[in-house]
């Protein structure tokens, strides 16, 4: 190896760390955010109801019918 190889090899790993570690961070904020959509719909937006669901910004509330099945008994948008 010649002396400015492993130079170049320490930005490479710089740079690769420096990524992953950005993605990493990326990947923790995204589930913080999905986690505190789930608790507002679940415990704020539908603390009544006994299900819940989440998809994308729009919680829905369920009840049960008299046949035991799911129906929607509340949406809302959540900001």
């Amino acid at each position: 190896m010649e002396k400015t190889t492993w130079k170049i090899l320490a930005i490479i790993f710089a740079a690769l760390f420096i990524i992953e570690t950005s993605i990493f961070i990326w990947g923790a904020v995204t589930v913080a955010n999905e986690n505190e959509k789930i608790e507002k719909c679940y415990y704020d937006i539908c603390s009544e109801y006994p299900e819940a669901l989440v998809e994308g910004n729009v919680c829905f509330c369920y009840e049960y019918s008299y046949l035991d099945q799911l129906i929607v008994a509340k949406t809302e948008i959540i900001k």
